[in-house]
């Protein structure tokens, strides 16, 4: 291993999902995925008060995850849901990544650079995407399994905002890691404290990518 290899292993870049490497949110379409057509229209009366709660600002985004996992996948199995999540992340997310966004995580990856995906989407697909695209690590929100069964309930808090921040601190001093220099990719509030985290920072706003520093002025 040469000694730019050995710096390029010192430098990571942390990547949000949906919204940045993604044209759209992927949960409610891995949702819909899982239960399928028939359980998820039987089930709409449980998730429209959710959605109704949380658009008028009753409930913050990690209730209306919550109860939207226990309203159609509480009681499964984690066998089945691991399996539609393979399946889901192996045949459906093509369908919703920005070309030009995963060049740029390719750039990273080229460059040997640690990619860590820090999402506050479910790590039980996005791990199995990683996978395929040789992503180091994945920083998600956990759904609860207990005897084999989904519970409902998320196993770590909703990974948004400064919880990203809590989740990458504690990833790195379990791990024993500290990098020399950080890159980060986010689209919306929920990434602000990430970008505001790393050394060098970029918005993404559809398939374009301006400087952090840029946008947060405006």
């Amino acid at each position: 291993m040469n000694k730019n290899d050995i710096q390029a292993q010192n430098i990571v870049a942390y990547f949000d999902f949906d919204g940045t490497l993604t044209s759209m949110d992927t949960l409610l379409p891995f949702l819909f995925y899982t239960v399928g057509f028939k359980q998820f229209i039987a089930r709409l009366y449980l998730t429209l008060p959710i959605f109704f709660k949380y658009s008028l600002k009753l409930i913050n985004n990690e209730k209306a995850k919550e109860q939207t996992i226990t309203a159609l996948l509480k009681g499964i199995s984690e066998e089945f849901i691991q399996n539609k999540a393979k399946n889901f992340a192996d045949k459906k997310i093509a369908f919703y990544i920005k070309p030009e966004i995963l060049g740029k995580l390719e750039y990273h990856l080229e460059h040997k650079h640690k990619i860590i995906l820090v999402s506050a989407n479910l790590a039980i697909y996005l791990r199995y995407w990683a996978d395929m695209h040789n992503i180091d690590m994945v920083i998600a929100t956990e759904i609860e399994f207990i005897d084999g069964k989904c519970t409902g309930k998320l196993a770590t808090r909703n990974c948004y905002g400064p919880n990203k921040i809590l989740r990458i601190d504690k990833y790195l001093k379990t791990h024993e890691q500290k990098f020399s220099y950080s890159y980060g990719y986010g689209n919306s509030k929920g990434d602000y404290e990430l970008l505001e985290y790393v050394d060098e920072a970029y918005w993404v706003h559809g398939t374009n990518i301006t400087p952090w520093d840029e946008n947060h002025k405006n």
